[in-house]
């Protein structure tokens, strides 16, 4: 597809970038980024929007490297974490109760057993491997987002920020799977640790 000139850059990562072109918002990804993962993106988020945790919806386009998505209006949650720290850690613990409670029966997202190899060495495996099945027979799974953080969630723009009564909305649901929560709350742990340290200790209390 092709554009007319008047779409605007509203977001940057390292392997695309989002557009708003229209009311909508465009992912254009690098073209050496496989396709088969931009159709797997938009399989997970078709199956997000049935156990209703994003009403989001992903479009497809002529371009298989192109993803039409409704746009979310808004702020990322990561504005307002120096103003109000607590109240933004709160509304993190908030979405991160709403994922794990919704309804994971006749998902298609998969577990995190069966992927967790990918891209791992032999070593990796070894040492990987047998803490998640361990974890995975000793606790029950529910939808784990694996990615939640300040900049996937979205919230209005200029909200007050009351954690119990604002609407937000969680994006970025490529890394979702089926898992002990426990999993979720150690890889933002991790997120945290590596480029957020100021904020592992707020993460902790909460």
């Amino acid at each position: 597809m092709t554009f007319d000139g008047s779409q605007k850059v509203i977001g940057k990562g390292a392997q695309a970038e989002v557009l708003l072109y229209y009311g909508f918002a465009y992912k254009f990804y690098k073209e050496s980024y496989p396709a088969e993962w931009i159709a797997f993106e938009k399989k997970q988020q078709q199956a997000v929007n049935k156990a209703g945790l994003c009403s989001v919806k992903y479009y497809d386009t002529d371009n298989p490297h192109i993803i039409k998505m409704d746009l979310v209006e808004g702020d990322q949650l990561e504005k307002s974490v120096f103003k109000a720290p607590e109240q933004a850690f709160a509304l993190l613990a908030r979405a991160f109760r709403f994922v794990h409670q919704a309804d994971a029966s006749n998902t298609s997202i998969p577990p995190l057993a069966s992927t967790a190899d990918f891209m791992l060495t032999d070593e990796e495996k070894s040492q990987v491997l047998p803490v998640i099945e361990r974890l995975s027979q000793k606790y029950k799974s529910c939808i784990c987002h694996l990615d939640m953080h300040f900049l996937n969630i979205m919230i209005p723009s200029d909200a007050e920020l009351l954690a119990d009564k604002i609407n937000y909305t969680i994006i970025d649901w490529m890394n979702a799977r089926l898992a002990p929560p426990v999993f979720d709350y150690a890889r933002t742990y991790v997120i945290f640790d590596e480029f957020a340290k100021e904020a592992v200790g707020f993460y902790k209390f909460f």
